[in-house]
């Protein structure tokens, strides 16, 4: 706090602290022996605070200083804000001391009211692990004759949940919504749960559970499935339709795999909607979202090859418009 000046008397340091209020500045006033001292929480509104009161000092008695309706109804507020924060702040913490962390990262909270996150974990587990994380299938050229004759059930399921089957991609000659076209929209959501190893799927699955959770504690399992299906369809999307004169870090292919276009949309939305929603009770630290993106970049470079980039892109930005568009407040 900032010491800004001192007025005559109690009446005159409340009068202007109560105008300071209208105009979104902290401040506080204590009696000393030759008056009362004013004081500025925010060092960014110092400046700011004093040429107002140089102003209040020249005529206390303006009608502008008249502000004891509006700066009750501004108190009122701010406590009814923050009950609303705590009760928010509960939905996701469990019996933890509420705080505005994520889950994984000091925010606390228990497994149960998450199924759709550890759903999300237990399939694509299951699915990497099933089909050998795409590894020694045995591909065949899929213009052979009998190419469904020659795989091995390993590579059938890893077919039937990447984004186009391959034998649809040739046969359409390069068509990436070949599959789609034929009405197999599921396709749009399945290249999440396939991973290329186990590092990869580890690390995917940490920030599923992480962002995931304290998410589909707050809005429910039903909002949740909305926004990762949005921010995964999105960032296939761009994954897909990226032309290939783009660097070759950034080119379109529809064969990628992995959950990071979802996670990169639950990071984009929770990072972005405390700007929409001031009381928004989940936060993404600045030292997460500096790692994040990053990673983000990094990962565009030839140090880390054979990167989706396109959904990592396409997620992020679907996780921005979610967090605008999202409806209404939490309450």
């Amino acid at each position: 706090m900032r010491r800004i000046g001192t007025l005559d008397d109690s009446v005159q340091a409340q009068k202007f602290c109560d105008y300071l209020v209208t105009k979104e500045i902290d401040a506080t006033w204590d009696d000393q022996n030759e008056g009362c001292d004013i004081w500025i929480r925010e060092e960014s509104a110092v400046e700011t605070a004093r040429q107002e009161l140089a102003e209040f000092r020249q005529d206390s008695s303006a009608a502008k200083y008249q502000v004891g309706d509006k700066v009750r109804k501004i108190r009122e507020q701010r406590v009814a804000d923050n009950a609303r924060r705590q009760k928010n702040m509960k939905k996701f913490s469990g019996s933890r001391t509420p705080g505005r962390g994520l889950a994984g990262f000091g925010g606390g909270g228990r497994q149960s009211g998450i199924p759709l996150t550890i759903g999300i974990i237990v399939l694509s587990i299951l699915a990497s692990v099933g089909t050998n994380f795409g590894r020694n299938l045995g591909w065949q050229d899929p213009a052979l004759p009998d190419f469904r004759e020659r795989l091995s059930g390993e590579a059938k399921a890893y077919l039937a949940m990447s984004f186009v089957d391959r034998y649809h991609y040739v046969e359409s000659d390069g068509d990436s919504l070949a599959s789609i076209k034929k009405g197999q929209l599921w396709r749009l959501v399945t290249p999440m749960f396939l991973h290329g190893g186990t590092m990869h799927l580890l690390f995917n699955m940490l920030w599923i559970y992480s962002l995931g959770s304290s998410l589909e504690r707050l809005h429910g399992t039903l909002a949740f499935a909305g926004l990762v299906v949005f921010t995964e369809i999105i960032g296939m999307a761009v994954q897909v339709f990226l032309p290939d004169w783009m660097p070759a870090g950034l080119r379109g292919s529809p064969f990628a795999i992995g959950a990071s276009g979802a996670v990169y949309g639950l990071f984009g939305f929770i990072w972005m909607r405390p700007r929409f929603e001031a009381l928004y009770p989940i936060v993404i630290p600045q030292q997460t979202a500096l790692l994040m993106l990053g990673w983000l970049v990094l990962c565009m470079t030839p140090i880390i090859p054979n990167v989706a980039n396109g959904a990592h892109l396409g997620g992020l930005l679907g996780g921005v418009i979610a967090a605008y568009a999202w409806p209404g407040r939490v309450s």
